[in-house]
């Protein structure tokens, strides 16, 4: 029998998988485009990049014991590895291409993830949320 911890990191490990998959089907979609002017459009896409991996580093993290040594490295690897692999991916879509600086975007995102989880960590997100 699973304890409520171990149930509430199950959770998040299943959120964190479908965001990822989330960000895989965006990245394949040929065309994105908000549909405003390039300057707009430009500053909107960064900033899903940024929130997106964002998401995605609180939901890897808050999959983890807190007590396993060094996981919120392990949680950035795994994410930055992420932001990689998608840009490889983009780089196969017709109209798109991978880029290293957006790899630094999402590397935003992801410490800002992961001072998201450090300051509000799933106990506490859990609680403000069931208010």
């Amino acid at each position: 029998m699973l304890h409520k911890r171990q149930l509430y990191q199950l959770l998040f490990l299943l959120a964190a998988a479908l965001w990822g998959g989330l960000i895989f089907y965006l990245s394949s979609i040929p065309d994105l485009s908000s549909g405003l002017s390039s300057t707009y459009d430009f500053v909107l896409r960064k900033g899903a990049h940024v929130f997106v991996f964002m998401v995605l580093t609180y939901l890897i993290a808050s999959s983890f014991d807190k007590k396993e040594r060094y996981y919120l490295l392990f949680v950035i690897i795994a994410a930055v590895v992420y932001a990689l692999i998608d840009e490889l991916h983009q780089s196969f879509i017709v109209s798109r291409y991978g880029s290293a600086r957006d790899v630094v975007i999402d590397s935003v995102g992801i410490y800002l993830g992961i001072w998201l989880y450090k300051f509000f960590p799933p106990d506490k997100m859990i609680k403000f949320l069931k208010k």
